[in-house]
């Protein structure tokens, strides 16, 4: 048996980008061979590792009954990020962190197949633990290796621990949830010359303006009728003072609703690149790079999470949709599905330097997971050396 908040905190210390998450993945290896070869509990548990990416997917049948699957899914990728927290379990990794809670998703879905492997109800399990959320397609990858396609999946269920959310309160919505990002590279061309000379020359830069500022009608016209983000974060161009821009790229994201709305700007930007590029006599480059389902919860699904809390005194407060993008958005496009924002007890912003959720909220994620996974309510057990269980208010 093994203390969650301590494997948590294990977690922290080793943050991983994207695909390269193999400490990660050895340490949750570690964890999960101990449990699943232990006696009387060999046949219950079968632990599959993805054979094109680090993640892991551990099977539990125990209902020859009902042959339908449960789907509960953890995602293990940190961010290249300076921690700053200053606490003493802090990354080991020099410029990553865990600074959207990835390593509290982990140690949730440890907790809540350690308590399994005590309780061994009468159900079928899935538990996956998935690499590269964070905007490198971890879960479609996922998806085309073809291994959860083996299993009747009747829901699936996520959580993402929230900043601005004292521990011990859950936030959701039924419908849309988050939703949908699209991030793009949108380079402009021209030709450099001295600018004593600029009739010699094509300004790279000149054309990303322009281009940003004709866009501007029609997106304000689409946001008319429909909730639209549209960003550039970065603009580089040009490489000396007194030369004209050669080159301008800029990179940005949009945020939607709908695929159809995402697909009408992609193609808005697509035209008006093209319409300043022709008016420079530039060229332009447009590369869509990372993109996720929006993330819609099943309604019956978020009653029965609203049951649960109000069972196990946690508050429920009711969520707005958020433009936040989640690649949990491509199980719910697939499965009737639910994600949750989970109270983290911290103050700062997901993505942050310092943020770092409270360990206690770790055993309310499991609690609320072992409640939708088993309609059973125990509230933050304690467990005895002989595997006994007893309830902890």
């Amino acid at each position: 048996m093994f203390d969650p908040i301590f494997l948590r905190h294990e977690l922290h210390k080793i943050p991983e980008l994207a695909y390269q998450e193999h400490k990660t993945k050895a340490l949750i290896l570690k964890y999960l061979k101990e449990m699943t070869s232990s006696q009387g509990v060999k046949d219950l548990f079968e632990i599959i590792e993805f054979p094109d990416s680090t993640g892991i997917l551990v099977v539990y049948a125990a209902s020859t009954e009902d042959e339908d699957y449960q789907l509960f899914r953890a995602d293990m990728d940190a961010l290249p990020s300076d921690e700053k927290t200053g606490c003493d379990f802090a990354s080991e990794h020099e410029g990553l962190m865990h600074a959207c809670g990835h390593d509290v998703h982990m140690a949730v879905l440890l907790g809540l197949i350690q308590r399994v492997w005590i309780m061994r109800p009468k159900c079928n399990l899935l538990f996956l633990f998935q690499p590269a959320e964070e905007g490198h397609g971890g879960a479609q990858s996922i998806l085309a290796e073809g291994i959860l396609q083996r299993y009747p999946i009747a829901a699936a269920f996520a959580l993402h621990v929230g900043s601005d959310l004292p521990v011990g309160t859950v936030s959701s919505k039924a419908g849309i949830f988050f939703g949908i990002p699209q991030e793009f590279d949108l380079k402009f061309i021209g030709k450099a010359a001295h600018l004593a000379f600029p009739e010699k020359g094509v300004n790279a830069l000149t054309c990303a303006l322009d281009f940003f500022t004709s866009i501007q009608p029609a997106l304000e016209n689409l946001q008319k009728t429909e909730r639209v983000i549209f960003h550039v974060g970065k603009m580089s161009a040009g490489k000396i003072r007194n030369v004209i821009a050669d080159e301008c790229l800029l990179q940005g994201t949009h945020r939607s609703l709908n695929i159809q709305t995402k697909q009408n700007i992609n193609e808005l930007i697509q035209s008006h690149a093209g319409l300043a590029a022709a008016r420079s006599k530039a060229k332009a480059e447009l590369k869509l790079l990372g993109s996720y389902d929006p993330v819609v919860n099943d309604a019956a699904l978020l009653r029965r999470l609203k049951d649960y809390c109000a069972e196990l005194e946690y508050e429920f407060i009711e969520a707005e949709t958020v433009m936040t993008g989640e690649d949990f958005g491509f199980f719910t496009s697939l499965y009737p599905g639910l994600l949750f924002w989970l109270g983290s007890g911290s103050e700062q912003a997901l993505h942050s330097e310092r943020f770092l959720p409270d360990d206690d909220c770790i055993n309310v994620g499991i609690d609320l997971m072992w409640a939708l996974a088993t309609g059973l309510t125990i509230q933050s057990v304690e467990l005895s050396s002989n595997g006994a269980e007893a309830p902890r208010r």
